[in-house]
């Protein structure tokens, strides 16, 4: 009874991991537009965590698609992120928000190219 049910999981996994994988970018997208429109540096931490450890969860995630340009976007929306995270460091609300335009557009970059 067993091999039925690990070959059904085995060929259902990455439907889980895409739905898993879609329901993250989802957040993502709430967290980006939540922190964009913080008033506060301590709100838009909150938030930029939040889209950190998301971005996080989806990098770890398989990808079935092109996995190499994938992991480079992934990484190119990290940087974004750390140059985000050192401006609200230094007190700089504008600065962090500009930081986390250049994510906003690094995503539509690499969604581009993958879809």
């Amino acid at each position: 009874m067993i091999a039925p049910i690990f070959c059904f999981s085995l060929l259902h996994a990455p439907l889980a991991q895409a739905g898993e994988l879609k329901q993250v970018m989802k957040d993502m997208k709430s967290a980006m537009r939540e922190a964009m429109g913080s008033a506060t540096l301590p709100e838009f931490s909150k938030q930029l965590e939040r889209l950190r450890l998301d971005a996080q969860s989806a990098s770890r995630l398989a990808y079935s698609g092109d996995a190499a340009t994938y992991k480079q976007g992934m990484q190119a929306l990290q940087q974004n992120l750390d140059a985000a995270e050192r401006e609200a460091k230094a007190g700089d609300l504008t600065a962090a928000k500009s930081a986390l335009q250049l994510a906003d557009r690094t995503k539509r970059h690499y969604h581009h190219l993958l879809n």
